[in-house]
Parts: C-alpha cells; sequence; structure tokens
C-alpha cells in the first residue's frame, strides 16, 4: 500500500509543468521578478516533496544507494518531464544538496533528434563522491556532461523501475527564481 501510494504520488508530481527552460538553453534564464515570496516557497517545498519521494523510491530499488548518498560530497534530485514532436525536448528542475548543507534549486534542458520520439517523465538522481565537481556543477550554469565524470553516478526512475545511465548530457542551471 505504501509503495503503491509513493509510486502514485511521484507520478502525480510529474504531472505538474516545470518552468520553461531559455530558448537557448546554455545561457542560464534571468529570473522574471514575478514569483512572490510565498509562490517561490510554494515551488520549493514541491520540489522538496519530488526530492524525498524519490529518494524514498530509489532507496526502496536499491537499498546500498542510501549509504551512497550519504557518503558523497553531494547529491541532486531532479523531475524530468518530456514531450513528443520531432525535437522531443526534456525539460525538469530539481535541487542539489552539498554535505555542507547548501541547497541550490537548479533546472534543466535536454534535447533528443528523432523523429516521433515519445520522452516519459523520469526522475534523475546525480550522486557527486567528490567536492570539486559538485562545486563546479552547482557554479557553472552551463551545460555538464555528467555522464562523462567518474566520480559522478547517475540514477534514472520511471515507472518502471530505476536504471544506472550510461551516457547523460544537459544543460543545467541555476532556478534565477527560487536561490
Amino acid at each position: 500500500m505504501v509503495g503503491g501510494l509513493l509510486a502514485a504520488t511521484l507520478l502525480g508530481g510529474c504531472a505538474s509543468s516545470p518552468p520553461k527552460p531559455p530558448a537557448k538553453p546554455a545561457l542560464a534564464p534571468q529570473s522574471s521578478g514575478a514569483l512572490s515570496e510565498k509562490a517561490k516557497q510554494e515551488q520549493r517545498q514541491a520540489i522538496l516533496k519530488v526530492r524525498t519521494g524519490t529518494l524514498n523510491q530509489l532507496y526502496k530499488l536499491k537499498p546500498l544507494t542510501r549509504s551512497e548518498i550519504e557518503q558523497a560530497a553531494g547529491y541532486g534530485v531532479f523531475e524530468i518531464n518530456g514531450l513528443n514532436a520531432v525535437l522531443a525536448g526534456k525539460h525538469g528542475r530539481g535541487v542539489v544538496h552539498e554535505k555542507s548543507g547548501k541547497v541550490t534549486y537548479m533546472q534543466l534542458a535536454r534535447t533528443d533528434v528523432g523523429p516521433g520520439v515519445a520522452v516519459k517523465p523520469c526522475w534523475q538522481v546525480l550522486v557527486f563522491r567528490d567536492a570539486q565537481p559538485l562545486s563546479q556543477f552547482v557554479r557553472s550554469g552551463l551545460s555538464a556532461d555528467v555522464s562523462g565524470n567518474p566520480s559522478i553516478t547517475i540514477y534514472q526512475l520511471n515507472a518502471n523501475g530505476v536504471s544506472t545511465q550510461a551516457e547523460w548530457s544537459a544543460q543545467y542551471f541555476r532556478d534565477p527564481d527560487l536561490n
């Protein structure tokens, strides 16, 4: 029952539309300044709720990841929503937690070229074993080929379970409205 409720919570969290990334995702978006403090808090809480549900599901499917994350320099959790088009874009938002306690809210954009590609919603957990790549990832606000770094492990969860991603490249950037 709890597993079904958690799965429903995770799947329900993907139904909401994340903020749209900029037309050129390589450039960090500018704050719109349109969000009230209450709206910012609500969005932060929604992201943290997805983070908690995603981590609980990951720990259930791969129990050893709990100690991996506890021993890491930090981790990020992202909710990724997809589109179905000739150019299938993945857009999402998430949060990065550093061992120091610092929290950074982020967005991501990725484009896969392919006619009729169906991109399903999923959740991604990035585990940073070393502080330097984590710091660079949070600070850069630009593209990060996180799969090319051996000190970063990527777990992708979807309705079918969890997988370790061999290749993943996206544009990650700090959320200008939530930080």
